[in-house]
């Protein structure tokens, strides 16, 4: 199995159920199954791509005035004592995220790609090994990245707040 990254736009009125909810991923869930709800999974890549952009592990991160780990890892959490990770972004950080992603050209960040940078600070998934997928996995991140910025956009347009879930 592994730890998977799931970003899903949540209207302000649903927002509210959610915080009151005695089962957050039963509710998240539930809303999610809602038409129009905005969706990215980037699968097992968010720490790579947190490291990419940020030069540090996800798991080490600190989101606060850094927009682009909020970006990958959230900015505020449910609930500090449960296991499960679950982040929420504010509709105003979401639109400034995505003017942010807007403005990036991703393929900077990709030229100073080096897997075994990634492979000595335990970035996860442990995948930095395979040279010979070099150009895949930079393939990969490159999709992850302009998928998520697409969905931000996307969210940012629509004035809604993001939850991010990493199980």
């Amino acid at each position: 199995m592994g730890m998977y990254a799931m970003y899903q736009e949540v209207k302000k009125e649903d927002f509210k159920k959610l915080l009151e909810s005695d089962d957050f991923f039963e509710t998240i869930e539930d809303l999610e199954e809602k038409d129009g709800t905005e969706l990215c999974d980037i699968d097992k890549m968010w720490d790579a791509l947190h490291f990419l952009l940020n030069g540090l592990s996800a798991l080490y991160g600190d989101p606060q005035d850094n927009i682009l780990s909020e970006f990958i890892i959230g900015s505020k959490c449910f609930d500090d004592d449960s296991e499960e990770f679950a982040r929420y972004i504010p509709t105003e950080k979401v639109i400034e995220i995505a003017k942010k992603l807007n403005e990036i050209n991703f393929e900077d960040y990709l030229k100073d790609f080096d897997m075994n940078k990634f492979a000595e600070n335990g970035i996860y998934p442990d995948i930095w090994s395979y040279d010979e997928e070099r150009e895949e996995i930079m393939e990969e991140l490159s999709e992850h990245f302009d998928n998520l910025k697409e969905f931000y956009n996307k969210v940012a347009k629509n004035k809604n707040i993001v939850v991010v879930t990493i199980c």
